[in-house]
């Protein structure tokens, strides 16, 4: 059972350039721990058929993980289930994995509304008007966390001060929010896997019931933020927020508020141009200050008018959960999709989906309030770049979120025969998890290594994302990519695959077709777009070892094409240390993510996952 120690007195030392607000944050972080601690000690043999108690330390009654597809679902409900049987997470809630419809495309928007009406045909109306339930979105494919894109960012892993297993973001989701529970009505509190929010608040929470409002958390964020984000303007003519933000962090409370309009990702002439959305920086006169969007609550009563608008949306509506739900109270209007080349609201599904989500939520008099937290943050996690910055270089962040590594800049979890000498070649920042390293390694700074056994010579580029996934019993593949590099970027064929390969980009730079050892062959033809998460172009292997060979090679050929600069610069440079075995086949990330997931949940690995 994995277990979580935790600073309830907040001992731990700070390290340099640590302000009061992350001191706030780590203080009640830690004591979330400590309550997550006593539920997980005090778990009861079966499962309770009530709510959850109003006591000292509640609970969520339902917790519900989003899915892409029925795959996914099935490999977040293995892992849910496992972690069920080791009494990791509290098993007196009711765990629920809800995809998304075949061939569909709805959006975290559209998840929301199909969520609502999955639970009304789960549980009666009582139940659900009095139960606290955490949505948790994480439907996507992680195509810029490519080592999680098999898992899903929800099953990630961050390091803990004191495990040596970490914490996985599903656990962390169920810590970051139990300071907020203790006051939260019944209702919905929705969220992201991507998403880590952290808050304080000395007075307690609001929490008389609503009805028919979200409640949405907002935090101060810079204009270059917030013109990422959504932005709130306050109604505030009190003024309380600014004699709030006069206080220091401990002192800080929760404000509830008005909202007057939500402004999705707008532009800093939008923001200027908006009487009431920045707010002057007291500590800096040259910065400005907005409020973005994070997470949210509803209330039960919207929940079912979600749940009962969800049928009238298009299988092709993609809403999206913030940018077209916290917009709701703006008129519907003509403005396409971005990804949309149609303009019209009839032969629009996004258009149309967005008008009836929208007019079924004004028409019912639903509220928007802002639940203001000067005392917070928020970060993403969910690019490779974010993703190390949080494991090892961010500060603030890994102190807030008890995250303290042996060695500076080096995250190592579950790493097996490590030793000095080993760590020793590491030079940071470096994430390796689940993985076997030798001595005489070298492993280049920003890099992050996942599930792979290196041996004693292994030279690993900086900059690497290097990851290996199971496909079948005797069949592995072993991904290489580097950090910087755009997943989604698209090279578009003609007839002739090796267009696209000339094209392609691997390490921002080196041309895909380079990767390529003669000896071993090519990968088949293609026609069509393809990019870094569709490009068939990896070798898989019948054993781990041959997999990992497969990308050293890759990886000497790409180093040396960076050196020289040159086409074949890399031509045979590791094949002549140790021949390189046959590959069994070729592989995109997509196809293997997708049968990596088919392979972990046949009956045959069940329980080795």
């Amino acid at each position: 059972m994995e277990t979580f120690h935790t600073n309830q007195n907040s001992t731990r030392s700070a390290p340099g350039g640590i302000d009061a607000l992350s001191r706030v944050l780590h203080d009640t972080h830690a004591q979330n721990l400590a309550t997550y601690k006593r539920l997980l000690a005090g778990q009861p043999t079966a499962t309770t058929t009530t709510t959850a108690s109003r006591d000292q330390d509640p609970f969520w009654d339902v917790v519900v993980v989003t899915a892409g597809d029925v795959q996914q679902r099935l490999v977040y409900e293995l892992r849910i289930n496992q972690k069920l049987e080791r009494r990791d997470i509290p098993t007196h809630a009711r765990y629920h994995v809800i995809e998304d419809p075949p061939s569909s495309k709805i959006g975290s928007g559209g998840s929301t509304f199909l969520v609502m009406k999955a639970l009304k045909g789960l549980y009666s109306q009582d139940f659900l008007s009095n139960a606290r339930i955490l949505l948790i979105h994480a439907g996507g494919y992680s195509t810029r966390l490519p080592h999680v894109s098999a898992r899903g960012k929800v099953f990630m892993t961050l390091p803990q001060a004191d495990s040596q297993n970490g914490i996985q973001v599903l656990e962390l989701k169920l810590v970051l929010y139990l300071h907020l529970l203790t006051c939260m009505p019944p209702g919905v509190f929705l969220t992201s896997a991507d998403g880590i929010e952290l808050f304080s608040s000395k007075a307690s929470f609001p929490s008389d019931p609503k009805p028919l409002t979200i409640t949405a958390l907002a935090h101060p964020s810079s204009t270059q933020i917030g013109s990422t984000h959504g932005v709130y303007l306050l109604h505030d003519p009190k003024g309380l927020v600014t004699e709030d933000r006069r206080r220091g962090p401990s002192d800080q409370s929760a404000l509830m508020l008005k909202c007057q309009q939500f402004l999705h990702k707008p532009k800093l002439d939008v923001m200027k141009g908006t009487t009431g959305v920045i707010h002057s920086d007291l500590a800096k006169a040259e910065a400005d200050v907005v409020y973005t969007d994070s997470c949210y609550y509803f209330d039960p009563q919207t929940a079912d008018i979600m749940a009962t608008t969800y049928d009238m949306l298009s299988a092709e509506c993609d809403l999206e959960a913030w940018a077209d739900i916290l917009s709701f109270q703006d008129l519907p209007t003509s403005v396409p999709h971005p990804s949309s080349n149609s303009s019209t609201t009839t032969d629009n599904p996004y258009l149309r989906g967005r008008q009836k989500a929208k007019r079924a939520l004004q028409d019912a008099g639903v509220v928007l309030d802002v639940m203001v937290l000067n005392a917070s943050k928020f970060y993403h996690l969910g690019t490779m770049q974010e993703f190390l910055a949080g494991t090892c270089t961010d500060l603030p962040f890994m102190f807030e979120l008890n995250i303290q590594n042996d060695v500076d800049g080096i995250a190592l979890v579950q790493v097996f025969n490590g030793t000095a000498s080993a760590v020793d070649c590491m030079h940071s920042p470096a994430y390796i998890e689940r993985s076997s390293v030798s001595p005489n390694i070298l492993i280049g700074s920003h890099s992050i290594v996942v599930d792979c056994n290196l041996p004693a010579d292994a030279v690993i580029p900086r900059d690497t994302c290097m990851f290996t996934l199971q496909l079948q019993e005797h069949e592995f593949v072993t991904f290489t990519f580097s950090v910087k590099d755009d997943m989604k970027k698209v090279a578009r064929t003609t007839k002739e695959f090796g267009n696209a390969l000339q094209e392609l980009r691997v390490f921002e730079h080196v041309p895909v077709s380079e990767m390529f050892d003669p000896s071993i062959g090519y990968p088949s033809e293609c026609e069509g777009e393809v990019s870094l998460w569709t490009a068939v172009i990896f070798e898989t292997a019948r054993s781990e070892e041959e997999s990992v060979e497969f990308a050293r090679n890759r990886l000497d050929r790409i180093r040396h094409y960076l050196r020289e600069g040159e086409p074949g610069a890399g031509i045979g440079i590791h094949q002549g240390a140790r021949p390189l075995a046959t590959a069994v086949d070729w592989v995109s990330l997509k196809d293997a993510a997708r049968r990596a997931r088919h392979y972990w949940t046949t009956e045959r690995v069940r329980n080795k996952v």
